[in-house]
């Protein structure tokens, strides 16, 4: 079972990123060389009008992941495939629609190390 279980809304994006290292020889002639040859996968989740208990356990869970420091596994609702992933950047922000409401978006990236 997967370390973050919340469910987001249907709206997840997804997108498949290489790293490439490119360098100018001296003649002019541009060379590139890839450093990740299989790519690696992110992913943005949505999380509309969540209440204030499911935003504290989300930030509680991100809390203890110290951010991006910490990878976990996580199950990508799109293929129903188990990834092991770490949250993109160290700050988590949530915009209150209510009192007990709020939405926020959460990015992940897959853990190729």
């Amino acid at each position: 079972m997967s370390d973050f279980t919340w469910v987001p809304d249907y709206t997840v994006v997804t997108s498949k990123e290489f790293k490439t290292l490119e360098s100018d020889a001296e003649n002019g002639v541009k060379q590139y060389r890839s450093i990740w040859p299989t790519g690696k996968y992110t992913w943005r989740l949505t999380f509309k009008a969540r209440t204030l208990a499911v935003a504290q356990a989300i930030l509680a869970f991100f809390e203890t992941k110290l951010g991006k420091a910490t990878s976990f596994t996580w199950t990508c609702p799109l293929d129903s495939t188990e990834y092991t992933v770490r949250f993109s950047n160290d700050r988590l922000e949530f915009s209150y629609i209510n009192y007990d409401q709020c939405d926020f978006e959460i990015n992940f990236e897959e853990d190729t190390s």
